[in-house]
């Protein structure tokens, strides 16, 4: 209660005037001004971004909705040269998904906080996502969540899943994500095999999601490589690729860390590659990740 805690030391400085912390308190009626005022014009901030955003959803839907369906059939997953948790390299089949071109945005996000804030409807959240989850990414009065089409970043797992559930899809695995990224020639990036630092986002500043035309995969797939890693549905196992089925693999049955995919724009080169794997703790949320959705296709 900052207003009356302000009062509350200028009676007291009036009272005993020649106290020796009165300096001290001083300093401290000025500290809670500012804070009393960096709070107001985050609320005023915040109130512009719910005019912003509610504009910028009607926009995306028209830009940003789109997605590809990967047709059915077999594609080279993994690598026997790198890493012992990328080998060995080999052929998986997957049914066709659907996957989206595009990472989720903050503006889309912010659609799926207001539907949870007004609904309190939690009822396709994963079951044992953490007690008392509003899914309200870390420092969400930061300006990065001003900017409508910049990826949404300090996403958890259990955020990411509700948010592809809520929109009626789901996390893609990671093999529907590798392929995605691959394509069917096992290419190491997903515009080709030779590098390109113009093709991708590693310059450590956040850019609106698809701005490099050029980086798309194969499929039509932004940003695969670069701006930000992408929650997969998978637990990770570093042995997994020895062990797992030729046919939809979803990873093993439980596990303590899940799959990200992709590189951020604070990675290096080799860490984009499409075979490139990484994990992290479900509850991890950082500057460097965020997700697409995925969904089945309906088979005629």
């Amino acid at each position: 209660d900052a207003d009356n805690a302000i009062k509350h030391l200028q009676k007291y400085i009036v009272l005993a005037p020649d106290s020796s912390d009165v300096t001290e308190v001083q300093s401290y009626i000025v500290i809670m001004k500012q804070a009393q005022e960096k709070r107001k014009n985050i609320m005023d901030s915040l109130k512009n971004r719910d005019e912003i955003m509610k504009k910028a959803i009607i926009e995306q839907k028209q830009k940003f909705s789109k997605s590809v369906i990967i047709p059915a059939g077999e594609f080279i997953m993994g690598t026997d040269e790198a890493r012992e948790d990328e080998y060995p390299e080999h052929r998986v089949y997957l049914d066709a998904y659907e996957i989206d071109c595009y990472e989720v945005t903050n503006a889309q996000y912010w659609g799926f906080l207001d539907y949870i804030k007004r609904t309190n409807d939690h009822s396709k959240c994963f079951k044992g996502e953490p007690s008392n989850k509003d899914h309200t990414p870390k420092f969400w009065d930061n300006d990065y969540y001003n900017v409508p089409d910049y990826p949404v970043v300090r996403i958890d797992w259990y955020d990411a899943y509700a948010y592809a559930a809520w929109a009626g899809k789901r996390l893609p695995t990671e093999a529907e994500w590798e392929k995605a990224a691959r394509g069917m020639d096992g290419r190491k990036f997903p515009w080709g095999n030779e590098w390109d630092p113009m093709r991708c986002n590693l310059s450590g500043e956040p850019n609106p999601v698809g701005s490099v035309e050029i980086s798309k995969s194969v499929y039509g797939c932004y940003d695969m490589a670069g701006s930000v890693y992408e929650w997969c549905a998978d637990w990770y196992l570093d042995t997994y690729y020895a062990e797992s089925p030729s046919k939809n693999p979803k990873g093993p049955e439980n596990g303590v860390r899940r799959v990200i995919r992709g590189g951020s724009r604070f990675s290096k080169p080799f860490q984009v590659r499409t075979n490139t794997r990484k994990s992290e703790q479900p509850e991890l949320f950082n500057l460097s990740i965020g997700f697409r959705c995925a969904k089945d296709v309906k088979q005629k």
